[in-house]
């Protein structure tokens, strides 16, 4: 075993020397879940686009997307409508910030095509349905189970793969573009 370690030795002592990390971050600073939630979500190609009401945010799909098809899931879409729409825009129920994962639970897998078959997937959030990560979605979306909504789709940043020769490809099985739209004033959006 000491041969071993003398080998590691040797052989590390002659490589660069990393910096030391510094002191742990401060656990008692207080934490922006939507700043972090919009940090991991940019980081993995996603867009978050903050707005200070609904009308605003209306406002904002109609300006941003106005040359496009655009459906509303609210609007229950057929599949002809799905295929041929270019963004598809529903209500998100959580955002973690951990991630930047948007969380929405659906009655049947036939209602979530709102958001994986439209090249652009928007959804509308409140700032207060951001939680940390996925213990606290899971535990929120337990009842909505319990109630029927029993098929939950995750969705961080544009669909990707990186299963062929491990070469990313953007998009993968899904929109090529996520916008979360997030409502920053109080209550759902």
């Amino acid at each position: 075993m000491k041969r071993l370690a003398g080998k590691i030795a040797k052989a590390l002592a002659g490589g660069p020397k990393r910096p030391h990390p510094g002191p742990p971050p401060d656990e008692a600073a207080p934490v922006d879940l939507l700043d972090r939630f919009t940090t991991a979500l940019e980081r993995v190609a996603g867009r978050v686009v903050r707005v200070a009401d609904e009308a605003a945010a209306r406002k904002l799909i109609t300006a941003e997307f106005a040359e496009n098809s655009v459906v509303f899931a609210e609007d229950h879409p057929a599949e002809a409508d799905l295929v041929a729409a270019d963004v598809g825009v529903d209500r998100a129920d959580l955002l973690l910030a951990d991630t930047g994962t948007v969380l929405r639970s659906y009655p049947d897998r036939a209602a979530s095509r709102i958001s994986l078959v439209p090249e652009t997937s928007v959804f509308l959030a409140a700032a207060a349905d951001v939680v940390p990560g996925y213990p606290e979605a899971f535990a929120a979306i337990a009842d909505r189970h319990r109630e029927g909504r029993a098929y939950s789709v995750l969705i961080t940043g544009p669909s990707r793969t990186a299963d062929i020769e491990k070469e990313l490809v953007i998009p993968a099985h899904g929109p090529r573009e996520l916008v979360v739209v997030v409502i920053e004033s109080g209550g759902r959006a």
